[in-house]
């Protein structure tokens, strides 16, 4: 019996250490996936669906440029306006987001269900405008390189 309970402790203790390490041990940024179900919170599900497209052609052409891929200039411009169209899209829905969410009208699933959604979206902008930035202004090894 005692033996059995050493035994357990060690392999859960294994497991733990192996799920550790597999977190960690990835660097390399994975592409976020928009959430599974809608909130039915319709202000909540637009705006996240906008952020995730939005999302979509920031990581698209993210991942051409780092593969050393020369994007033309006329798909370039395409993603642009498509970019400018999600942006606008975004402040649209804003406020009625802050509305649907203090309102009394939606049950405290779909309200829980929601604030985990834009948490998902909060993560794919912040994606965006990072990257975005990188571009437009250079990141600080661009910086050095060029001094």
């Amino acid at each position: 019996m005692k033996i059995s309970y050493c035994i357990q402790q060690r392999l859960s203790l294994l497991i733990l250490i192996g799920f550790l390490i597999s977190l960690s041990g990835y660097a390399q940024p994975k592409r976020l996936k928009p959430p599974k179900r809608p909130s039915k919170i319709q202000s909540v599900d637009r705006f996240v669906d906008n952020a995730f497209e939005l999302y979509h052609n920031v990581f698209v052409y993210d991942s051409l440029t780092q593969m050393g891929v020369e994007v033309p200039s006329e798909i370039e411009d395409a993603l642009v306006e498509r970019a400018e169209r999600d942006i606008d899209s975004l402040w649209q829905v804003l406020p009625t987001i802050v509305d649907d969410m203090s309102s009394g009208n939606a049950n405290i699933m779909k309200k829980g269900k929601a604030t985990i959604n834009l948490n998902k979206s909060k993560k794919a902008l912040k994606y965006c405008m990072q990257t975005v930035k990188a571009y437009f202004i250079g990141s600080k090894d661009d910086e050095e390189d060029n001094e």
